[in-house]
C-alpha cells in the first residue's frame, strides 16, 4: 500500500550523500523534494508524479511514478529555473498541497485535464514520525497503489 510507497521514497532519501549529516544534525528533518503532478504519458494512467531529491541547486536523483508503488529512476530534465526557485524559494504549504487535492479530486470528477502543478517540501519537522504522510499522501491520492489497479 502507500506505506511502500513512503519506504521507497525514504530509502531514496537514504541514498543522498547529505542526508545522514542532515538527520545527525537537524533530527527528524525532511529532505529537499520538488515533486511535479500533471497529465501522465501514459493514457493508461491519468496523471503521473516526479519526485526530484535536490541537493543544493541540482537534482540528485529523479523519480517517475504511474502509481503509488513504483518508482522509476529517470534523467533530469527539470529547467534550471525551477529547480533554484524551490531550492532558494519557499516551501509549498501544507494548507496548498492539501487544496491540490480537492481541486485535483474536482477535475477528476468533471472530467478536466490535470494540469501540471509543482511542490516544494523541505525543512518539514517531524518527517519519519508522521509528517512525510501528511504531506504526501496528498499529491498522490487518486493515483493507484500498483500497476494492476490502473484507472
Amino acid at each position: 500500500m502507500w506505506t511502500r510507497t513512503l519506504t521507497i521514497l525514504g530509502l531514496a532519501a537514504g541514498m543522498l550523500a547529505t542526508a545522514p549529516a542532515a538527520q545527525a544534525q537537524f533530527g527528524d528533518l525532511s529532505p529537499v523534494l520538488l515533486l511535479e503532478s500533471g497529465p501522465s504519458d501514459n493514457p493508461e494512467y491519468r496523471r503521473m508524479v516526479f519526485v526530484k531529491f535536490l541537493s543544493g541547486n541540482r537534482v540528485s536523483v529523479n523519480y517517475k511514478a504511474y502509481n503509488r508503488t513504483e518508482f522509476k529512476q529517470v534523467s533530469d530534465t527539470t529547467p534550471r529555473d525551477v529547480v533554484s526557485a524551490c531550492a532558494n524559494g519557499p516551501a509549498t504549504s501544507l494548507r496548498d498541497i492539501q487544496a491540490f487535492e480537492r481541486a485535483e479530486a474536482r477535475a477528476k470528477r468533471s472530467g478536466k485535464a490535470p494540469e501540471i502543478v509543482r511542490f516544494c517540501i523541505k525543512n518539514v519537522q517531524n518527517w519519519e514520525g508522521g509528517n512525510r504522510a501528511r504531506y504526501l499522501d496528498p499529491i498522490f491520492e487518486g493515483m493507484p497503489h500498483a500497476a494492476s489497479l490502473k484507472y
